[in-house]
């Protein structure tokens, strides 16, 4: 089937860029989330499986709980957490890229693994980065915290469009998104609660599995039966992660947004191309 390929260096407003958001997502669904699917399941899975077991752990309503129970599944579920951020990044702007590249319907899945094998350490080592650079933001003062998380949040797709080192793509950021900040985060802030609701769909099954065993009086510490559940529906919880492509595209055509915005280089090329 034909499509019409959607362009990235663009000026859109707040709109449109919701729009051609979920318009890439759905010309491109069956093989993006396909192959985050794929390649981040491993993640997703152990994820839930240690969140459930911290679960059935820490809601068995006994008094005094050893500590280790609970605590070390929680610290692996945020662990495998993390590394399912990631690698859903390196897969969706991976993606991205071949899109760029290619016509659409030209690549499958192994040439996404293939690229996103190339930019894992690089998206990797970037997460890291920014985690510390928020995080001191937030210790010193919680406005520079705020404000890094949202201007560095194109950091990932900086680095892989215009192939800079770490610190030359912090300051990169902070030069596109001076002047444009409040637009980002209100982009932020809608496609993060259209995430979250239907996220919220995904939190149903461990929601009721909660109410059923604390009204049935099941210990989930020792029963089966309730671990097991809190482990099914702890996993259908952890593939809300995959619901984390709607931000990354989202800002990503954000970056675009904002960079022909200030130096217009699609303009530019289109003025060339008639020459």
């Amino acid at each position: 089937m034909n499509q019409n390929k959607i362009e990235f260096r663009k000026v859109r407003d707040f709109g449109a860029l919701l729009n051609t958001t979920f318009e890439f997502i759905k010309q491109n669904f069956k093989l993006l989330f396909k192959s985050n699917l794929l390649i981040a399941s491993p993640f997703i899975i152990l994820a839930g499986v240690f969140m459930g077991i911290y679960q059935s752990s820490l809601f068995n309503f006994r008094v005094d709980p050893e500590w280790e129970q609970f605590a070390i599944p929680f610290l692996f579920s945020m662990l495998f957490m993390m590394l399912s951020y990631i690698v859903i990044t390196m897969v969706t702007y991976s993606y991205l890229m071949l899109y760029k590249e290619a016509e659409p319907g030209s690549f499958d899945i192994e040439d996404v693994w293939l690229k996103s094998k190339g930019n894992f350490w690089m998206i990797l080592i970037t997460g890291i980065g920014y985690s510390i650079i928020v995080g001191f933001g937030f210790v010193l003062l919680i406005v520079p915290g705020i404000y890094l998380s949202i201007a560095l949040l194109i950091i990932f797709i900086v680095r892989l469009e215009e192939g800079l080192s770490f610190f030359d793509a912090v300051g990169r950021c902070t030069k596109i998104i001076s002047g444009n900040w409040w637009f980002t985060f209100g982009l932020i802030l809608v496609v993060g609660f259209i995430q979250g609701f239907l996220g919220f769909i995904l939190y149903m099954p461990n929601y009721i599995v909660t109410f059923f065993l604390a009204f049935a009086g099941i210990d989930s510490s020792t029963g089966t039966m309730g671990r097991v559940l809190y482990i099914i529906s702890s996993i259908i919880a952890s593939l809300g992660t995959l619901l984390y492509v709607i931000s990354m595209v989202a800002i990503a055509f954000q970056y675009y947004n904002l960079v022909e915005r200030k130096e217009a280089p699609g303009l530019i090329q289109q003025i060339e191309d008639i020459k």
